[in-house]
């Protein structure tokens, strides 16, 4: 049977999608990124809503992903 994946973030653009990934991958939790726009040659140069990433984990991590992020400083407010 699939694992169910949920919903952890809708990142505004790559770079916040970036940040959000290696916190992840530091704390050993799988994830999955979908792009609003998956024909863009490079995510990096989109911008508006077509920049967005979805940030998925598996329900079981939600929580602590969710933790995870909330006791982080917010990156657009790092570099704003």
């Amino acid at each position: 049977m699939p694992e169910e994946l949920a919903l952890l973030v809708d990142a505004e653009g790559f770079l916040e999608a970036d940040f959000i990934v290696s916190l992840l991958q530091a704390y050993d939790i799988p994830y999955l990124v979908k792009r609003e726009n998956p024909y863009a040659v490079d995510a990096r140069y989109t911008i508006g809503p077509l920049a967005s990433h979805r940030i998925y984990v598996k329900s079981e991590d939600l929580e602590r992903a969710t933790e995870i992020l909330e006791a982080e400083p917010d990156p657009r407010e790092m570099y704003g």
